[in-house]
Parts: C-alpha cells; sequence; structure tokens
C-alpha cells in the first residue's frame, strides 16, 4: 500500500499486499480505505458469517458482484435475497449481510459511520481540507432495503456509467470492459473540493496520477504510475490529476466513490434512483 505521507497524497491499497483490517469470528476479512466524507470497505465473506453494522446514521450501500446468494437483513425485518451483480441501498440502523457461499462484497459508508472509520487504513492520516465537508445529514430514502440489479439497466449511449445514490454517497459503477483501454483516448482530469475512491473489482489497472506544482517545490511530487491487481482501493485527492485505464486481456471492472452526491451527474440526469431522493439536496 501506497500511504499518504502528508495529507493529500493519494493512497492506493492492493489488498492482497496486506494484512486485513478487520477479521471477524466467522472468518470473513475486511480491509477498509477512507476519505475525509466516506468509507470504503471490501470483504471476503465467508458462507455463513454475518457482517452486523450497527445503528448506523446514515444508509450505505452494499455492491454484489457475482451470483453468490447474499440476504441481507434490517432492524429485524424479513430478510432481502440477491442473487447476482446488484448495488443495494440499505436504509440506517442496524444490518446484517451474510452470504450462502463465498463471496467478495464492497461498502460504501459515509464518515458519520464512526466505527467503519476507524477501521480503515489510512484514517490516522487525518482529513484533507481541501475537501468539502458532508453537510448535515439528510432524509434518506426510506426505511426498505432499495436493490438494484444491474441486468436491469440497459446501456444508454451518451450516459456516464451507471450512477447511484443515497442522500449523502453516489457511486458510479461502470459496465464491464472487455481488454485494454485505448491509449490514445485516455481522460485525464482533477476535481478541486472533493475526493474520489476508485475501486477495482476485476482485471488489472494503471492508475497515472500527478500532483499539481505550487509555489512550494517542498510540495511538488513525481508522477505516478501505479500497476493494481483486483481488487483495491486508490483514494485520489482534490487537485490531484488522474486517470485510469485498464490493461490486459480479459474482463475488467471498476467503480468510483464520491460524496456527497455530485450535482453534476445530478443535473445532466445520469443518475439511475435520483426519483428515490426527490427534493433531497446533495
Amino acid at each position: 500500500m501506497t500511504s499518504a505521507a502528508i495529507v493529500g497524497s493519494p493512497v492506493v491499497d492492493e489488498i492482497s499486499e496486506r494484512d486485513p483490517d478487520l477479521v471477524s469470528a466467522g472468518g470473513s476479512r475486511t480491509w477498509s480505505v477512507c476519505g475525509r466524507n466516506f468509507v470504503v470497505a471490501i470483504t471476503e465473506l465467508e458462507a455463513g458469517d454475518r457482517l452486523a453494522e450497527h445503528t448506523l446514521p446514515d444508509e450505505y450501500m452494499l455492491l454484489v458482484q457475482d451470483d453468490a446468494v447474499v440476504v441481507v437483513e434490517h432492524d429485524g425485518q424479513a430478510g432481502v435475497s440477491v442473487s447476482e451483480p446488484a448495488l443495494v441501498v440499505v436504509p440506517a440502523g442496524t444490518s446484517t449481510v451474510r452470504a450462502a457461499s463465498s463471496t467478495t462484497v464492497t461498502r460504501v459508508f459515509t464518515a458519520r459511520c464512526d466505527e467503519q472509520m476507524r477501521r480503515a487504513v489510512n484514517h490516522v492520516a487525518g482529513a484533507d481540507p481541501r475537501a468539502v465537508p458532508l453537510p448535515e445529514a439528510a432524509a434518506g430514502g426510506g426505511d426498505g432495503i432499495w436493490v438494484h440489479r444491474l441486468r436491469d439497466i440497459p446501456d444508454e449511449e451518451g450516459r456516464l456509467g451507471r450512477i447511484f445514490r443515497t442522500a449523502s454517497l453516489m457511486v458510479n459503477w461502470f459496465p464491464v470492459h472487455e481488454g485494454p483501454r485505448d491509449t490514445e483516448r485516455l481522460s485525464p482530469h482533477s476535481h478541486e473540493d472533493f475526493e474520489q475512491m476508485s475501486v477495482t473489482l476485476a482485471g488489472d489497472y494503471a492508475h497515472h496520477l500527478r500532483v499539481p506544482w505550487t509555489p512550494r517545490m517542498s510540495e511538488w511530487r513525481d508522477d505516478e504510475h501505479v500497476r493494481v491487481g483486483s481488487p483495491s482501493m486508490t483514494l485520489i485527492p482534490p487537485t490531484v490529476v488522474h486517470t485510469t485505464r485498464a490493461v490486459g486481456a480479459g474482463p475488467h471492472t471498476l467503480i468510483d466513490v464520491f460524496a456527497p452526491p455530485r450535482e453534476d451527474f445530478l443535473a445532466k440526469g445520469w443518475v439511475l434512483n435520483a426519483g428515490d431522493y426527490q427534493g433531497t439536496r446533495p
């Protein structure tokens, strides 16, 4: 893992290269990386084990990426079963996630979830002051568990990926990309006041990261060209120029995480579950 030596440095975490941050009694292993406003947790979930989260103040997102049967229970209500790739929005409160067979799941929590933030390997580095903090908690999407199955979302020309939100979080789950990305059609860009977490779920990638020069030469950094496998998490700070490309043959799957929800994506009509949050400001 490349850990931020100073606040504002990228964090690249290929989980196969380090010990987990949490091991459950049932043997499930979790790795977590946080930004100022969110924390992403990747868990190798053992069959029959339960991931329990208690009295969370906000909704969170669960990404089920294969055909393992995953059951989500919330506040003692009947469980919701998912048996295919899907993004699940779990309400605030107490919930559990369990699987009939071993699988890997990804969860995204807000920074108001204190215990989940403390698990993150980079939590002690502190928050990047350039990232605008989360606004006060807004109303969620309701008391029920929302399941968004990827097979129900056809590709649409002109739409960027498959974008979902909660009251405080946003995830873009890109469609599977076969083979390497065209190196003549990359998209280097930066964000002035928010962080991005790029999570690789399948395939090999290269992250290209450039820290802009400032008047203080002591803050200058060499460009980074970091190769990662899957799964991995890369936290990209504000102002850092970045682009990511799939490398090698085979399928590649990537998600991007933001918080709060991006107003530009909402304005373009790209957010697939925006109707669940009518009247909710980012």
